[in-house]
């Protein structure tokens, strides 16, 4: 048998270090370079995402979680945490937008017709294709 700690001192330590974790967490962040690694690690993430066992993980995974459990931790810690998400994220929401509009703005589009499906080919269509175009660009 395998000696541990009790779960009362386990979850105690948890919560003590609360205080110091959100300090660690951004020294870290800072000291760190995910994209090199990530790029270098492709063929690896293509293989793998080959191979039956580790697609099989992911049901697995999600069968751990219940909708109720996934709804109530998405409004009691999501709900907390989205506003200042947001916030933060002006700069690069304002930036894609821009970039979108701008998009959307230089589209020529047919005039409106009664049909209804012609609009759709004509006014639509050609507004998803250059949106699309814009994010195959780079």
């Amino acid at each position: 048998m395998v000696n541990t700690k009790p779960i009362g001192t386990v979850v105690q330590k948890w919560q003590d270090s609360t205080g110091r974790v959100p300090t660690a967490y951004t020294q870290g962040v800072q000291s760190a370079s995910w994209q090199a690694p990530a790029i270098a690690g492709q063929a690896l993430y293509v293989a793998e995402m080959q191979n039956p066992q580790v697609l099989a993980r992911r049901s697995t995974g999600i069968a751990k979680v219940s909708d109720s459990t996934w709804r109530s931790d998405a409004v009691t810690k999501g709900s907390a945490r989205i506003a200042s998400g947001m916030t933060a994220a002006v700069p690069a929401f304002q930036a894609g937008m821009a970039k979108n509009l701008a998009t959307i703005q230089g589209v020529t589009i047919a005039a409106r017709t009664t049909d209804p499906m012609a609009n759709i080919d004509n006014r639509v269509k050609p507004i998803a294709a250059a949106l699309h175009a814009q994010k195959m660009s780079g």
